[in-house]
């Protein structure tokens, strides 16, 4: 009985941490996903601000579709494309998904 016991006690505590490390690991990767796709919108609104194409307060991801910047961005997480009213604000270059 002792045997089973720590044998059950083993297998639940590694199964635990396996868990966990697995969880942060996906989780790390979701977030660096997500970052490198804000930062090529962004340094493609960016873009049409220095060009002078882009004079509003907010670009729209269909604007920059619409001038040629970018083609149709897909979010890597839920692997649908973005909606073209989301935005990235021109005063802090910060993307806004809607």
């Amino acid at each position: 009985m002792n045997r089973n016991f720590v044998i059950i006690t083993i297998v639940l505590t590694l199964a635990s941490v396996g868990f966990y490390s697995f969880y942060k690991i996906n989780r790390r990767h979701n977030v660096r996903l997500m970052e490198v796709s804000t930062k090529k919108i962004v340094e493609k609104a960016k873009e049409c601000v220095w060009d002078d194409v882009c004079t509003e307060d907010t670009i729209t991801l269909g604007y920059l579709i619409e001038k040629g910047y970018l083609k149709e961005e897909v979010n890597p997480i839920t692997k649908k494309y973005y909606s073209h009213e989301s935005y990235v604000e021109k005063e802090s270059y910060t993307f806004h998904e809607v």
